[in-house]
């Protein structure tokens, strides 16, 4: 099962042709936006297994054409928490800090100019979100456990709390991701999705043989985005699914300990 926002699918189907020569996606409207920097980036701009620091994921971004002053990532915890470059968590980080170092959350965001905001990942769902009237941002990892923890609901008040930008008003990316053809879940699971999402939750569903079947996050993010508040028309899906694409993209349920991750990033270029 595809991703499920239908009216505004641009790159979303796994076998768009010439899909194998992509290494990173970007939102073409976007690029009239003044100013903003992002990018969902395949393995060539990716993180290798193991270990990473605050440098590393700038040189990356910077080998992606960007020339940041600042990047921010998180300790990415599958939960709900949203972070900004004006929280005191950041006092005293280092460039060399490592991934263990750095505070915990699962959402950035920010209206501050020469910040690039990341988030890493490898068959979970990134959703970057952009405010132009507000001139802010947003960076989601969207798990499934994210997402029954309310990180994009949560991520889009946060526009709304700190910058004044109206969920009527932000625009989403969806990147690549586990599609619903190769994730398989335990079914278990379902009735949390549809008491959190309603029944469409089950358009995200595909049953299968046993008690396992299906899921198509990316549905799952799309109808977390409207419950949100934003409008279907101005969510868009971007590139294939990570499982059916090694030369491309990093998958932990195809490559297990072995994955590395995908980055990607927002925000906006200095004045």
């Amino acid at each position: 099962m595809r991703s499920g926002n239908d009216a505004r699918t641009d790159i979303a189907d796994a076998h768009v042709a010439g899909v194998a020569e992509e290494t990173s996606w970007r939102v073409p409207e976007w690029a009239a936006i003044p100013r903003l920097a992002h990018g969902f980036l395949g393995r060539a701009h990716g993180l290798g297994a193991g270990a990473f620091d605050l440098d590393l994921i700038r040189r990356r971004i910077v080998a992606a054409g960007e020339s940041p002053r600042v990047v921010l990532a998180t300790r990415q915890v599958h939960g709900a928490d949203v972070l900004s470059p004006e929280d005191p968590a950041w006092a005293g980080l280092d460039w060399h800090d490592s991934g263990e170092q750095l505070p915990v959350g699962d959402a950035l965001v920010s209206a501050s100019a020469d910040v690039i905001l990341t988030i890493r990942t490898a068959d979970c769902v990134p959703i970057l979100l952009v405010a132009p009237g507000a001139r802010a941002v947003a960076a989601v990892h969207a798990g499934w456990r994210g997402l029954l923890a309310g990180v994009v609901e949560r991520g889009v008040a946060a526009l709304a709390a700190r910058y004044g930008a109206q969920p009527a008003t932000i625009e989403a990316a969806i990147g690549p991701a586990i599609g619903g053809c190769c994730y398989e879940f335990g079914a278990e699971h379902l009735g949390r999705f549809v008491e959190r999402y309603g029944a469409r939750a089950e358009t995200a569903w595909r049953a299968g043989t046993t008690e396992r079947g299906h899921l198509d996050v990316r549905r799952l993010a799309t109808l977390a985005l409207e419950t949100a508040g934003l409008p279907p028309l101005s969510i868009r899906t971007l590139g294939p699914c990570t499982a059916e694409h090694p030369a491309v993209l990093h998958s932990y349920r195809r490559d297990g300990a072995n994955a590395g991750r995908q980055l990607s990033y927002v925000g906006w270029r200095a004045d």
